[in-house]
């Protein structure tokens, strides 16, 4: 965590807020919460109200069960994104001994789909499984969008998802 300076795109007003590009979940269980309800790496102008992120990934670390979480961007979220990054910023080493998810969120917006990430949980209802689809990209997407199909075969947007997922997957393939 860091103080990080920041100046609005639309005004130009500066100010300093708390940064993070890490956060060990472990040190820092209380951080889980702040996580969920979008309350990190993003404030709003005090002179105009426009939204600011301060960077597209932070990485969460957690002993119990030992993993990384990389929460990033969704302007990133496309299926080949995870092995793109895995080869730019993560150390080989790490990529075969920690286990190792992605979740992309929107930075300062709430995000229910973490909940079972962060919690490491399985989601019970179809839109539970909706839910953590959404902030998945690639094959784990696919995985829950059919986990919330078998639930509600008859969910017209689970339907949509998948079928959105797989012409992605499509396209990188």
């Amino acid at each position: 965590m860091g103080i990080e300076e920041v100046e609005c795109p639309k005004c130009g007003k500066s100010a300093k807020v708390r940064s993070y590009s890490s956060i060990n979940l472990t040190e820092k269980p209380r951080m889980k919460k702040n996580i969920i309800e979008g309350k990190i790496n993003s404030t709003k102008c005090h002179q105009c109200g426009t939204k600011m992120n301060l960077h597209s990934h932070i990485l969460l670390s957690s002993l119990e069960p030992p993993r990384w979480i990389w929460l990033v961007s969704k302007k990133h979220q496309k299926p080949s994104y995870q092995q793109e990054l895995f080869e730019k910023i993560a150390p080989q080493i790490s990529i075969s001994s920690i286990p190792q998810q992605m979740a992309f969120v929107d930075f300062g917006e709430p995000c229910k789909g973490l909940e079972f990430i962060l919690n490491d949980k399985e989601p019970k209802c179809c839109e539970e499984w909706l839910e953590l689809g959404k902030i998945q990209s690639g094959h784990d997407a696919v995985e829950s969008y059919k986990s919330a199909l078998r639930i509600d075969q008859r969910n017209v947007e689970a339907k949509k998802l998948l079928n959105d997922e797989l012409d992605k997957l499509k396209t990188y393939t």
